[in-house]
């Protein structure tokens, strides 16, 4: 069984479809949240997203900043401005479709979140010193969480002995020991760790192993379209710089 785990996406088309493309078949998709905020084709993320019928999907920060659902003062200006068109873009199914994703869901033995355990929209588990805060706050053998936008992965031990976490290259293959791990496959539309390429993962259950996957996109093509709809400049160039 290969599950592909997806996660900020951020309305970047372009690259989600190069994930699906470089995934292949697989048997189930599941969505770590922020699926629009950021990038140009909101609506079209969505329904190609829904389209999937993915069988995890939870919610994100910048998909409840665009339906109202969290103000937009913690947001900085450039993200806010993002998100009040992003608002503008959605129709009411897009609406009704973010407002019923949840906040926190479980697969088996896999807890699946946003940002954490402790707090599903707005915690950033940047390293083992987050991480450790929140394995207390999920009981499962293994949790994936996205918002970061940078890859990762750390297990209860390193986290409890203040060691740090992981950061796989493109190619690598995470076996799991008897531990307990938090995951964060990357970001599908804007990655943050100096890498453009969209990244993801795929996660097969019965083997216990995890593939970290990066793939080349036209990122072009999602600037331009980001400058049609007249994103914020910023937006435009850290997308090529993976930033």
């Amino acid at each position: 069984m290969v599950i592909l785990v997806i996660s900020d996406i951020h309305a970047n088309l372009v690259a989600l479809e190069a994930v699906l493309a470089d995934a292949g078949t697989v048997d189930e998709i599941w969505s770590l949240g922020d699926i629009v905020g950021y990038g140009p084709k909101p609506r079209e993320c969505l329904d190609l997203v829904r389209s999937l019928n993915p069988t995890i999907s939870v919610v994100g920060n910048h998909d409840y900043a665009a339906i109202g659902r969290i103000s937009l003062a913690d947001f900085n200006p450039i993200a806010r401005s993002a998100s009040q068109w992003t608002a503008t873009q959605l129709d009411l199914d897009h609406v009704q479709y973010l407002e019923g994703l949840p906040l926190k869901q479980t697969s088996g033995d896999v807890t699946i979140v946003h940002g954490s355990p402790r707090f599903p929209i707005w915690e950033y588990v940047y390293n083992a010193r987050v991480a450790a805060k929140n394995f207390s706050a999920f009981d499962s053998e293994l949790c994936f969480l996205g918002h970061t936008h940078v890859s990762m992965y750390v297990t209860e031990r390193e986290a409890l002995d203040a060691g740090e976490g992981h950061h796989p290259d493109a190619s690598e293959a995470l076996a799991f020991e008897p531990n307990r791990y938090i995951v964060n496959p990357g970001s599908v539309g804007q990655p943050r760790d100096g890498d453009p390429r969209a990244a993801y993962a795929l996660y097969d259950p019965s083997n216990k192993r995890i593939s970290f996957r990066r793939v080349t996109y036209n990122v072009e093509v999602t600037q331009a379209q980001m400058r049609e709809v007249g994103l914020p400049d910023p937006l435009v160039s850290r997308i090529a710089r993976g930033m």
